[in-house]
C-alpha cells in the first residue's frame, strides 16, 4: 500500500473520532426538542471537521506525493548509479585482464631475450676464452695494434720474447717500444715502418732482415707479417706476427742454398 494512502486512512480515522466526541459533546443539542435551534451550529462544527480533514488530507497527500516522487527519482538516480558503477567496474576489469596479459607477454619476451643474451655472452666468452688458448699455445709472437699503433693485446710468446708483461704493453706505441731502430743503429722512422703501413693503407705487409728491441736493451732478429683488420671497408688496426730467428732460423729457400 502507497504511503500517502497509509497516512490518508489514518488521518481519516483521527477525524473521524474527533467528530465522534464533538458530537458527544453536543448531545444536549441533539436531544432535546427545545434546542432544536442548536443543530444548525451542530452541523456546522460536523462540517467543519469534515472540511478541515478534506484540506489536510489533500495536503498531505500533496506532501506524500512529492515525497515519493523524490524517492523514486532517488532511487532511479541510485539505479543508473548502480549500473554505471558495474559498466566500469567490468571495463576496468577486462583492461586489467588485457593489460595484465600484455604484460605476461612482454616479460615472456624479456624473459627470453634474456635467456638468449646470456647465451649468446657464454657463447662469446667461450669463443673469447678459445681465441686466447690459440694465442697462448701459439709459438710465434702475436700483437694487435688500434688505428693509432698502441698495443691492443699481446700473447705470451711476445712478451717472452721482447721481455715486457702483457700489461705494460697495453695502450703504448708498439714502434717506440720495440721498433724504433734500425740495424746499423739508425732511428727508425714511424711513417717507414711496413707494420705502421698495414693499419694505414690496408694492405698486407712484410718484414725481413729486421731486429726487434727488448725491454733490457738488447736486440734480436724478426720477420714478420702485418696484416690490417678491417670492420667492413674500415680500417681499425693492424695484426703483427712475428718470430724470433736467433731461435727459429728461417729455412734458406732454394736460391740461399745453393
Amino acid at each position: 500500500m502507497p504511503e500517502h494512502t497509509k497516512l490518508i486512512g489514518q488521518l481519516a480515522v483521527l477525524f473521524l473520532v474527533a467528530a465522534i466526541l464533538l458530537l458527544l459533546m453536543d448531545r444536549q443539542m441533539l436531544i432535546g426538542p427545545e434546542d432544536l435551534k442548536q443543530w444548525p451550529f451542530a452541523l456546522l462544527s460536523l462540517l467543519l471537521m469534515i472540511g478541515l480533514f478534506l484540506i489536510v488530507a489533500y495536503l498531505a497527500y500533496s506532501q506524500t506525493s512529492r515525497a515519493e516522487t523524490a524517492l523514486n527519482n532517488v532511487q532511479r538516480l541510485l539505479t543508473e548509479t548502480e549500473r554505471e558503477l558495474s559498466a566500469t567496474k567490468e571495463n576496468l576489469e577486462q583492461r586489467v585482464e588485457r593489460r595484465t596479459f600484455e604484460i605476461s607477454v612482454a616479460n615472456a619476451s624479456l624473459n627470453r631475450e634474456i635467456a638468449e643474451r646470456i647465451q649468446a655472452e657464454a657463447e662469446t666468452a667461450r669463443i673469447k676464452r678459445r681465441m686466447e688458448l690459440i694465442l697462448e699455445s701459439a709459438g710465434e709472437g702475436i700483437f694487435g695494434l688500434d688505428i693509432n699503433g698502441k698495443v691492443t693485446f699481446v700473447n705470451k710468446a711476445a712478451a717472452l720474447m721482447i721481455g715486457w708483461e702483457p700489461e705494460d704493453l697495453v695502450g703504448k706505441s708498439h714502434h717506440d717500444l720495440i721498433h724504433h731502430t734500425q740495424v746499423d743503429g739508425a732511428p727508425y722512422p714511424v711513417d717507414q715502418c711496413p707494420i705502421h703501413q698495414a693499419y694505414r693503407d690496408g694492405k698486407v705487409h712484410f718484414g725481413r732482415d729486421e731486429i726487434f728491441w727488448r725491454r733490457d736493451g738488447a736486440s734480436f732478429p724478426v720477420e714478420y707479417i702485418s696484416t690490417p683488420i678491417l670492420d667492413g671497408s674500415r680500417l681499425t688496426g693492424a695484426v703483427v706476427v712475428f718470430r724470433d730467428l736467433a731461435t727459429f732460423p728461417r729455412p734458406l729457400t732454394p736460391g740461399e742454398k745453393s
